[in-house]
């Protein structure tokens, strides 16, 4: 199964369109950004016609957590409801209202996985075969972790489409949805396109539409005196990988195609020029039929 998702109610019909096209699940909704959720009339409407509609809720800062959760008790039942602020949830399972929708998953702002670290390979590279297998797990491959979500009304997870993430996560037995090509690296709480384009939200939410390419540039040099910013040598920007900022997360691109077990493939439309997602799909429905997932 493959859901397309966006942020952009802009790009509604043609994410419709290559819905009908392929049978794919539709997703809305941010995992980081109160901003740029849809309203409620769009979302029932919409959920009117699309079987388990994905509405993807973001981390919440406090100041908007009681509008979010007013927010969230007033969506449809027949949706998928992805939390990604653990606050969230909790205050959903204490007012007993976990049970209000078809389905909730722990989104990424829930799931973390180390394997999303750019230099994870550096890191890890003079440690044992135990220690890389433990690090390279999600955090809810640990027993207390995962009674505490399953716990709190969690019965489906999403994560980065890495591989010794992508094993972890589906052996925890619950259907597992991993994000294509594009893993999250880090969130901000002060995001770095608002403060780029000098935009207070919500002025700015037009602006995290499309991807901004990030490059190593300056370092931070304590050696110097004074310290300051400097040139990062050769082997420094080996390591350091392209990154792309959308909105308030930074994200790199992973290679790994690792389909086995997933419940579904989630293709996040905002990443991909409106004229190349029809052949990133067709793409990838060929490629995951050939794959038992």
């Amino acid at each position: 199964m493959i859901e397309i998702r966006t942020t952009d109610i802009t790009k509604l019909d043609q994410i419709l369109n290559l819905s009908d096209i392929y049978n794919l699940k539709i997703g809305l909704g941010s995992e980081s950004c109160v901003y740029k959720l849809p309203t409620l009339d769009q979302i029932r409407k919409i959920a009117n016609t699309i079987e388990h509609l994905s509405v993807i809720t973001p981390i919440t800062p406090q100041k908007h957590y009681e509008e979010m959760l007013k927010f969230i008790k007033a969506l449809p039942s027949s949706i998928r409801l992805v939390v990604n602020d653990m606050g969230i949830l909790y205050s959903l399972h204490n007012s007993n209202s976990t049970n209000n929708f078809y389905q909730i998953a722990a989104g990424r702002g829930i799931v973390h996985t180390s394997e999303a670290c750019p230099w994870v390979e550096h890191l890890l590279r003079d440690e044992s075969d135990i220690i890389k297998e433990a690090f390279l797990k999600t955090n809810l491959n640990y027993t207390r972790t995962f009674d505490l979500i399953t716990g709190l009304g969690i019965s489906a997870i999403e994560t980065d489409m890495e591989s010794n993430t992508v094993k972890a996560a589906v052996a925890l037995g619950l259907p597992t949805a991993a994000h294509l090509e594009f893993i999250a690296v880090a969130y901000a709480r002060s995001c770095h396109t608002s403060r780029f384009y000098n935009e207070k939200p919500p002025d700015c939410t037009s602006r995290c539409n499309t991807l901004i390419k990030l490059q190593l540039a300056d370092m931070f040099d304590l050696s110097g005196t004074p310290p300051g910013f400097a040139q990062p040598d050769q082997k420094m920007k080996e390591i350091f990988p392209t990154l792309y900022l959308l909105g308030n997360i930074i994200f790199m691109k992973s290679k790994c195609r690792e389909f086995q077990g997933l419940e579904r493939i989630i293709v996040n439309a905002d990443m991909y020029e409106p004229e190349k997602l029809p052949q990133i799909i067709e793409t990838l429905t060929k490629k995951s039929k050939q794959s038992q997932y």
